[in-house]
């Protein structure tokens, strides 16, 4: 036998035991005697062929309408079932309608009643779900409108971090080494239409990401020369991995601004991608004098899983860091929107020195 048929035949088998028990004790009021086959006849008659009747009626309904709207037909079915019992002779007895006309006439007003508070209780709690359910929705809609606002307004903080650098670099190279500055120009160009590119399209993969950042390097090198070092530990294997756009290149220019330019020396950079089945880790470390201890302690406290819920607002006061570490920052809270609380974000000083940087993502 099929499943189907089987759980139907099963629900009629239900409703027709509840609508014989009610009956049998409808008769026992009624008749002052237990009637049994009478109770089965009327379980029978109200919970299987008026149900079966009726339920097309109602057979779009959503299941929390159906479900109430089965048992109030059943209920009133058996009702008038038994009711009809009464135009007959009683089970062993003579006893007609008009003898017991009071008590006919009270079950009648009963069904009549306990219809109409089934159908007020279905109709009012299918219009408090309605509403509810279109409340909630409106509220997840403004929520997603809001955090795609949010996200929008921190990936525009990242582009003209570098833009100012890059020029006055552009501008010194248009007379030392022309073609090295159209050559730049490209790069630049690359970027730009890549932060809008990728700010359209929200996820980027890693291949595309490392692309943009090697030109970002570039762009840097021509203002730092050797005194910019970069060292990358890439496992192919993730390249295709998908990733917030431009969430890589502020962690990099975060080591260039405050690792590499302000020292005599320069510094190295190392990049390092890698993952396992599930996730997928990028880590950017520097061999610099690292953060401020009072920046530290604000970053550092963000090691760990967040636990920002689906729909949930940044706070719009939460606090930054000053300049120092901004774009961690900026990473932090994109991470945060984006993956709501499914992301990792840590920085933490580095061994022995310098910043380490590590995000890691869901795969």
């Amino acid at each position: 036998m099929k499943p189907g048929r089987l759980r139907g035949l099963l629900s009629d088998l239900s409703f027709a035991i509840g609508g014989s028990l009610a009956a049998l004790l409808l008769l026992r009021y009624l008749h002052n005697e237990w009637q049994p086959l009478w109770a089965i006849g009327c379980g029978f008659v109200a919970g299987v062929i008026v149900r079966h009747a009726l339920a097309p009626t109602y057979a779009s309904f959503p299941d929390f309408l159906r479900r109430p709207l089965n048992v109030a037909v059943v209920l009133l079915g058996t009702m008038l079932a038994v009711w009809g019992t009464l135009a007959l002779p009683t089970y062993g007895g003579i006893t007609y309608l008009l003898s017991i006309w009071r008590q006919a006439v009270g079950l009648m007003f009963a069904a009549a009643l306990l219809g109409l508070a089934i159908a007020a209780a279905v109709y009012t709690h299918a219009r408090m779900r309605r509403e509810v359910e279109e409340h909630r929705m409106r509220l997840s809609a403004m929520r997603e409108t809001a955090l795609r606002a949010q996200l929008k307004a921190l990936q525009a903080q990242i582009n003209p971090h570098f833009l100012f650098n890059a020029f006055n670099a552009l501008a010194e190279l248009t007379h030392d080494d022309p073609d090295l500055a159209e050559d730049l120009i490209g790069d630049l160009a690359h970027l730009l239409r890549y932060s809008l590119r990728s700010s359209a399209l929200g996820r980027v993969s890693i291949s595309q990401e490392l692309e943009a950042v090697e030109r970002y390097l570039r762009v840097e090198r021509a203002r730092l020369g050797d005194r910019l070092r970069v060292e990358r530990s890439v496992d192919d294997a993730f390249l295709d991995s998908q990733i917030p756009g431009l969430i890589l290149q502020p962690l990099v220019e975060n080591a260039v601004q405050h690792a590499v330019a302000p020292r005599p020396e320069g510094g190295t950079i190392h990049i390092e991608v890698r993952g396992e089945a599930d996730t997928v880790s990028i880590v950017v470390s520097d061999d610099g004098p690292g953060l401020p201890e009072s920046v530290m302690r604000q970053v550092g406290s963000l090691d760990g899983f967040s636990a920002m819920g689906p729909g949930e607002l940044l706070p719009e006061d939460a606090a930054g860091t000053a300049g120092a570490g901004g774009g961690l920052e900026n990473v932090r809270r994109r991470l945060m929107l984006t993956y709501r609380g499914a992301a990792r974000f840590s920085a933490s000083q580095g061994d022995p020195a310098g910043l380490r940087v590590e995000i890691q993502v869901p795969r």
